[in-house]
C-alpha cells in the first residue's frame, strides 16, 4: 500500500514542480501538470483496483520519452526531472501491494 502512496506523492510533486522550479518551456509545464494529475488520480484509484497501477507504468514511460517527443530535450532541468520522476513512478508502480517478496527459509530439524 505504501507504494501507491509514494506514487500519489510523486504525482502531486509532478503537478506542482513546474511552478516551483519555474520551467521556461511551455510544453514541459503543460506535460508535467497533466501527467502529474493523472498519476495522482490513478494512484488513488489503484489502492482499490491494483491492476490500474500499470497505467502509471505507462505514464512513467511517457515521462521518459516526453522531452524528445515534445521538443524540450535540450532543457536540462525539465528533462532530468522527467527522467528521474519517470523511473521513480515506474518503480513504485510495479511494486507489489502485498507483503515483502523475501521470505525466511525454515531449515528442517535434523534428528
Amino acid at each position: 500500500m505504501w507504494a501507491r502512496w509514494l506514487s500519489f506523492v510523486l504525482g502531486v510533486w509532478l503537478f506542482v514542480a513546474p511552478l516551483v522550479l519555474n520551467y521556461a518551456e511551455r510544453a514541459a509545464r503543460f506535460n508535467e501538470i497533466l501527467v502529474g494529475l493523472a498519476v495522482a488520480i490513478v494512484s488513488l484509484v489503484a489502492a482499490s483496483l491494483p491492476a490500474l497501477r500499470f497505467v502509471n507504468v505507462a505514464l512513467g514511460g511517457w515521462l521518459l520519452l516526453a522531452p524528445l517527443m515534445l521538443g524540450y530535450g535540450d532543457s536540462t532541468l525539465p528533462t532530468a526531472h522527467d527522467i528521474i520522476l519517470g523511473v521513480l513512478i515506474i518503480c513504485a508502480s510495479v511494486m507489489s501491494s502485498q507483503g515483502p517478496a523475501v521470505r525466511t527459509l525454515h531449515r528442517p530439524v535434523q534428528p
